[in-house]
């Protein structure tokens, strides 16, 4: 397939106009002078092609369009925002959901940013979570896409929470807004299982979903004698999300995590506490 380098064709515009212009404008100025052009770009009648950037995507079939943007991959040749804008104004189509089925990560980043966070995708988005297939870059940003709307995949993500994908599934039911038992039960199991390493991050995700049933749990652990400082910290912050206190003083002057956020902070920790005596 022999493709249109559009971008090319606009650096090119683009460079002379400015190289007559330079000083002209600040920097921010040209930014969105440049944005702004690149968008009536789309509208300009290309003799070349005898239609507009715009149109020449707009006449393609949901499979050709799908198909084009695979050769823009494989043949390094820039994508054009023209292109990903005309597949996002088509929603959610077959040939664009199969492109989930694909391994090439960028081709797959292609698809989560234009199908985005559109729950017809949900089911492929959370069976992708538990393929080795993909890499900890698509999983993060799938895991993101289905925080978006948690609520809608908490049932596809719960299965998720003892395999190896469930860090993933914690994370995404850590947004969930409607009480459920079963999200409440996971996010707690997982802090009370968790080594001083991980328990700053469960804390974190009960705090998100903001069950003060958690409260005890969370009080108990920042009793310990052995307590970290940054665990203490993250356990604190949790008990006041939830509306619960913690003002016992706490000596952590032994503590190396402790000693090394006093040095870069000059005296104080990261919340403006001066160091213990």
């Amino acid at each position: 397939m022999k493709l249109i380098d559009f971008d090319d064709k606009f650096n090119r515009k683009i460079a002379k106009y400015i190289e007559k212009h330079a000083g002209e404008r600040t920097e921010e100025e040209w930014e969105n002078f440049i944005a702004d052009a690149y968008g009536k770009f789309g509208d300009t009648y290309l003799g070349e092609i005898g239609k507009t950037p715009r149109q020449y995507f707009a006449e393609m079939s949901d499979s050709a369009l799908v198909e084009t943007l695979k050769e823009y991959l494989l043949q390094d040749v820039p994508v054009p925002d023209i292109l990903c804008e005309e597949l996002e104004s088509r929603g959610v189509f077959p040939e664009l959901l199969a492109l989930l089925d694909e391994t090439d990560e960028e081709l797959v980043h292609y698809a989560l940013n234009i199908i985005g966070s559109d729950s017809r995708a949900f089911g492929r988005y959370i069976a992708m979570l538990s393929e080795d297939a993909y890499d900890e870059h698509i999983k993060d940003s799938l895991a993101d896409l289905l925080k978006a709307r948690a609520d809608d995949a908490a049932e596809g993500v719960l299965p998720l929470v003892n395999t190896e994908s469930g860090a993933y599934a914690l994370e995404i039911l850590s947004k969930v807004k409607r009480r459920d038992e079963r999200v409440y039960k996971a996010l707690l199991d997982a802090f009370l299982g968790a080594d001083d390493a991980d328990a700053p991050l469960y804390a974190g995700y009960l705090a998100s979903y903001g069950d003060e049933r958690a409260l005890p749990s969370l009080l108990s652990a920042i009793e310990r004698e052995d307590i970290g400082y940054v665990l203490f910290q993250e356990l604190k912050f949790a008990i006041e999300a939830l509306g619960g206190e913690y003002d016992k003083e706490r000596d952590f002057s032994n503590d190396p995590a402790f000693k090394k956020i006093m040095a870069a902070g000059g005296g104080t920790d990261i919340f403006g506490a001066k160091k213990s005596s």
